[in-house]
């Protein structure tokens, strides 16, 4: 699951997908559905017309038709990848595993690896492409890597004062940036990343995922299936009602403004409202959804174990 594949492999007790079969894909080129239906797809990131996934044991695919078809990118072998961010058309980041992160400045077809850390064994969770001088990656125990010359170079900091994992990084607009983790863990930032503040937080579970709602309101979500909503920047929190109860694990906010929600046993939920209510989106399956993608044509692609799949959004009331 996008942000917590990664930590799952490291005891947080949230059971993780089966991983692609063991036949060996193709270094590039295009991928029959039969093989896109084994890829574990943890994060995902439409850029135009374009979506761009990565997921488990490296591999990056993408799709030009809405997800109808797929092929692989060009990419160096590496570990698990959680995260993925665009600041454009062309320039892209993926994170993962051994605090991996790759660079494409083609629009992902080619990457080439800019960080590797495999001995500190922190599993990268997230990534923010924020502009062409700030990016942040954040992960596991603590972890926190910036850069500043569009993804090139990396410098370490230390941000919290325990260890506790970081899943979830997101812009907010005007310098104002937060970031969601471990037992409730929120920290703020007012001034693009320079100082970090812990704030209060309305659950004592991890955290994994926000989106930011066309209001400005921001929308967190985690374990359990709780979702909480803040319209003052993340000072304070009022849960929203989950109709589900599963855990969520990331969101993603259409060209309609509509927010979309996916998570384990096959969970899907939509509010059209910015955040304030959802209601349940038939996925027809019961397998875990770790990214949901506009598909166009009122559906939703979903990704996550078993592969893409693409299911129509309940219509407008």
């Amino acid at each position: 699951m996008r942000r917590v594949l990664g930590a799952a492999a490291i005891g947080c007790g949230i059971a993780f997908f089966a991983g692609a079969d063991g036949g060996a894909l193709p270094d590039s080129g295009p991928l029959p559905a039969v093989t896109m239906q084994r890829l574990t797809l943890l994060d995902a990131q439409r850029v135009g017309a374009r979506i761009v996934a990565v997921g488990d044991r490296g591999y990056i695919v993408v799709s030009d038709d809405q997800g109808a078809t797929w092929r692989r990118a060009k990419a160096p072998p590496v570990p698990m990848l959680t995260a993925v961010s665009f600041l454009d058309a062309q320039h892209g980041l993926a994170v993962g595993h051994d605090s991996v992160i790759l660079l494409t400045r083609d629009g992902g077809e080619t990457w080439t690896q800019q960080l590797s850390a495999p001995s500190e064994q922190r599993p990268l969770l997230d990534v923010l492409f924020a502009s062409k001088d700030l990016a942040v990656a954040v992960g596991a125990y603590g972890a926190y890597y910036e850069s500043s010359d569009e993804g090139k170079t990396w410098t370490a900091r230390k941000v919290i004062a325990d260890d506790k994992h970081l899943n979830n990084i997101v812009d907010l607009g005007e310098g104002r940036m937060l970031i969601f983790g471990e037992a409730g863990t929120i920290l703020a930032s007012a001034d693009r990343g320079k100082t970090w503040t812990p704030q209060p937080s309305p659950y004592k579970g991890s955290l994994f995922g926000s989106v930011v709602a066309a209001d400005g309101s921001v929308v967190a979500f985690g374990m359990r299936g709780n979702i909480y909503r803040s319209a003052d920047k993340g000072k304070s929190w009022q849960q929203v009602d989950d109709p589900a109860g599963a855990t969520l694990i990331s969101g993603e906010r259409l060209s309609d403004n509509s927010i979309v929600l996916a998570g384990s046993a096959g969970t899907a939920l939509v509010s059209r409202d910015d955040g304030k209510s959802f209601q349940p989106v038939d996925t027809q399956s019961t397998r875990a959804l770790a990214k949901p993608v506009a598909a166009g044509d009122g559906n939703i692609l979903l990704l996550g174990e078993g592969g893409p799949r693409v299911v129509p959004l309940a219509p407008k009331k």
